[in-house]
């Protein structure tokens, strides 16, 4: 009688998977590392830029092995994220800084800065602000890349561990 037997020693496969585990998640951080540190470049890349005080203010935060967070720590970035309604008044010496660091003055010699201030509130307290994202686009760059560099990272990893066994 010919046959073959197979056999599956459960208990040395639960062995190894448990051993296993520690590079799994290893990896699979490293896979999450990489994508929030892409994320972070992406945001500040496409942050508009007045005193860089947003754009220093992205930054990649792990919560846990398996969760990481890309944060715009700016009080202010969800108002630049998705604008503003009308009936909001900004604080005048926020316009104050934001105009000196655009080097901006009034056209008209006759104005000062406060009244140029004044008007600049004026039309954003009837009109709002205009949004203008820059985590979303973020957020959509990583969708995009992540499975690519999910599959680079672990292979990398898989051929590193390979060649040491």
């Amino acid at each position: 009688m010919n046959e073959v037997v197979l056999q599956l020693n459960t208990r040395a496969l639960l062995n190894y998977l448990q051993k296993s585990m520690g590079d799994i998640d290893a990896t699979a951080a490293k896979i999450l590392r990489r994508g929030t540190n892409e994320g972070v470049r992406e945001a500040k890349r496409a942050a508009p830029k007045a005193e860089s005080t947003l754009t220093n203010s992205i930054n990649g935060k792990q919560v846990s092995l398996s969760h990481q967070q890309i944060v715009a720590g700016a009080h202010y970035s969800a108002y630049v994220e998705k604008g503003t309604k009308k009936g909001g008044w900004v604080p005048e010496q926020t316009l104050m800084d934001w105009l000196n660091v655009k080097n901006i003055t009034p056209a008209d010699s006759e104005m000062s800065m406060e009244e140029l201030v004044y008007l600049i509130q004026t039309k954003i307290f009837y009109h709002g602000t205009q949004a203008q994202p820059f985590m979303k686009p973020a957020a959509e760059h990583v969708r995009k890349i992540l499975p690519a560099t999910a599959v680079r990272v672990l292979k990398n990893d898989l051929d590193i561990r390979n060649a040491k066994r």
